[in-house]
C-alpha cells in the first residue's frame, strides 16, 4: 500500500513529544533524576 509524501514526512520526522521525551532523559543524565520533573503525557511525576 502506497504511502503519501505528506504521511511519509510526518513518519520520518517523528513527533514532538517524543523528541521532548527523549530530551528528559538527557537532562536527568546531566542533572540527575530528582531535578528533573517528568510532565509527560498520561502520568506526570512532580
Amino acid at each position: 500500500m502506497p504511502v503519501s509524501d505528506k504521511v511519509r514526512g510526518f513518519m520520518e520526522q517523528g513527533g514532538w513529544i517524543r523528541r521532548m521525551f527523549e530530551a528528559g532523559i538527557t537532562l536527568k543524565a546531566q542533572h540527575g533524576d530528582e531535578n528533573v520533573f517528568d510532565l509527560s503525557l498520561g502520568n506526570p511525576v512532580v
